[in-house]
């Protein structure tokens, strides 16, 4: 009984200051950027190009999100996603949102597919000026694939933020960077 006490008090107490500085998490933003997946499938094509996404918040607990990537090599890809999420606050400084999203892909040459896709991630603000983030992404159809994204955000200014990213598409290591708005 005592352990549980103290366990609890020092959670406590962590969280106070924690909450002192704490900011709300944007949900109103667009981001864009480079990406490149070196030796990515199919066919060790080394895709460079440009990648980007937005979120809109429709009240505190849903927002809209979607995105557009098209990455080039001998075959181009082009994709893009669009659906909406629910957020589920953890604590002052950690949110975690799940969501579902309609999936255009396009192998040129090659063919396209339209599918479902889910996804959900977590965001923690480390301190006022640093967000790392993680996103799970699971895409079902005939081309359907798995993604997994870290992402460190550093916030230059309330409306303005650098971001870069490793991302694991299908098992295929890239990277990412760019700058967000929030608006």
């Amino acid at each position: 009984m005592l352990k549980k006490t103290l366990y609890t008090a020092v959670l406590a107490g962590l969280a106070v200051p924690a909450a002192a500085g704490a900011q709300e998490f944007s949900y109103d933003y667009v981001q864009g950027g480079w990406a490149v997946y070196p030796d990515a499938d199919p066919g060790d094509q080394s895709y460079v190009g440009l990648d980007a996404e937005g979120r809109y918040a429709l009240n505190q607990d849903f927002f809209l999100l979607g995105g557009f990537q098209y990455l080039t090599d001998d075959v181009d890809y082009t994709t893009f996603h669009g659906g909406g999420a629910l957020r589920l606050p953890i604590d002052t400084r950690t949110d975690a949102w799940a969501g579902a999203t309609i999936e255009y892909q396009d192998y040129d040459p090659g063919g396209d597919d339209t599918s479902i896709g889910l996804r959900g991630g977590i965001r923690h603000m480390v301190n006022d000026d640093l967000e790392v983030s993680g996103e799970l992404r699971a895409v079902t159809g005939d081309a359907d694939y798995w993604g997994l994204r870290g992402t460190a955000t550093y916030y230059v200014r309330s409306d303005l933020a650098l971001s870069g990213s490793v991302d694991l598409f299908d098992g295929d290591p890239g990277l990412l960077a760019g700058a967000r708005f929030m608006f």
